[in-house]
């Protein structure tokens, strides 16, 4: 199903796409020119090879601007054929027209979700955003805590809120505005099993976690699933295994279980 088909929301979309092939598996399509052959050839196969053991398709930066916005538009509807969402992975973070225009862009590209990092802020900032999300029926994400070591120094800093003098930690205020402002997820790394299971009595069962890093970085799908995590953002793990779709069935099996 593609956007402007209907009114299907985008959290409706992927919550239904994970039940009808039992997985909470996104698969992180990340493109560079360092592999050998044709990069629209590659994804398409890979769109192909795991369409039965994932929910939704992540699409990072570097893929848009490798692929180019007509063979990014054939890779999202590749996607939508397959009546899977498309998430957009842009850690959106400006001003509130440019976060507009970048928002909107990537929507005319065929994407139904994008990322956003928090630190713009809301008023002037991602606002604009959301409003235009809303009104489309795509989904916002908010990144909460990234899943390599140097984040530590960033999201997992304490900061003061406000006039309060007892501080919290960047990741928990990053969680409490993704409440407050209705998204519809948050990124946590699978790196941060402990960072998940503080954050989910935060996020009250009414925001899902999305967590990356599982496999190549170190990070483990089931604790991350104990933890609290919902969907899991797999890509080189994946992506450059010898047998995608087996890998893809694996990761399926053990977030579904």
């Amino acid at each position: 199903m593609k956007h402007g088909e209907s009114d299907h929301q985008y959290r409706d979309w992927i919550e239904d796409s994970s039940k009808e092939r039992h997985t909470r598996v996104v698969l992180a399509l990340d493109l560079d020119a360092k592999p050998s052959g044709n990069l629209l050839r590659i994804g398409q196969g890979l769109i192909d090879d795991t369409r039965d053991f994932v929910c939704g398709v992540r699409f990072g930066r570097q893929t848009v601007l490798n692929l180019g916005l007509k063979f990014t538009s054939s890779l999202t509807n590749r996607v939508h054929t397959n009546h899977q969402p498309c998430i957009i992975d842009d850690k959106l973070s400006d001003i509130g027209p440019t976060n507009e225009a970048i928002a909107r862009a990537y929507y005319r590209l065929g994407f139904d979700a994008i990322i956003v990092n928090p630190s713009s802020g809301w008023k002037n900032g991602l606002e604009p955003v959301f409003r235009l999300s809303r009104a489309g029926g795509q989904g916002v994400i908010v990144l909460a805590y990234m899943s390599h070591p140097g984040a530590n120094e960033t999201y997992g800093q304490r900061v003061f809120n406000g006039s309060s003098r007892k501080p919290t930690y960047q990741y928990e205020k990053y969680a409490r505005r993704a409440l407050e402002w209705d998204s519809d997820g948050v990124v946590v790394g699978a790196t941060r099993p402990k960072v998940i299971r503080s954050l989910k009595p935060i996020l009250k069962g009414k925001v899902p976690i999305y967590s990356p890093g599982v496999g190549t970085q170190g990070g483990s799908l089931t604790a991350a699933k104990k933890a609290g995590s919902d969907y899991f953002i797999i890509g080189r793990s994946i992506t450059r295994a010898k047998a995608p779709l087996k890998v893809s069935r694996k990761f399926a099996r053990a977030s579904w279980a």
